[in-house]
């Protein structure tokens, strides 16, 4: 997948130039990693990325595979203006049920919650919750099930 460092960089609040300045690596090898899939990606790269956001080089890799066609991770993206408390929660949910082997969230999909033409940030935030919602039902059901 493409553009992987700057939906990164994007999440962290950091540019390729700010990379750059902070770590020195070329900007234009940032670029080029951007480009790249991440399987190409140098470890001198995630290093870079870790050294301006404050993460080891394996936290960003995990990171950055975790970006990669996370359908629930780019919707949060897109919609930048979100209550934090909410996509935390989202974000905490998944880690969790993705910890316990249950990441099959490949379908997720958002359209349902908005109306036709009305991608707004409420709308968005309206189906953040519903999502929610669902992921605790999934986490209880997973939990009455193990025991």
């Amino acid at each position: 997948m493409t553009k992987l460092i700057d939906k990164f960089l994007k999440k962290h609040g950091y540019t390729r130039y700010q990379v750059s300045q902070i770590s020195g690596i070329g900007e234009s090898t940032l670029a080029g990693a951007n480009r790249s899939p991440l399987n190409n990606v140098t470890v001198k790269t995630l290093q870079s990325l870790g050294m301006a956001t404050g993460m080891s080089a394996g936290d960003v890799l995990n990171e950055i595979i975790a970006l990669e066609d996370d359908p629930v991770i780019n919707f949060i993206q897109a919609h930048p203006y979100m209550d934090k408390k909410l996509v935390q929660a989202v974000q905490d949910i998944i880690i969790r049920l993705r910890e316990e082997q249950h990441s099959g969230f490949k379908n997720v999909t958002f359209n349902r919650y908005y109306e036709e033409g009305k991608y707004t940030n409420k709308n968005a935030e309206i189906a953040l919750r519903n999502l929610l919602d669902s992921l605790g039902n999934v986490q209880n059901v997973i939990s009455k099930t193990k025991k």
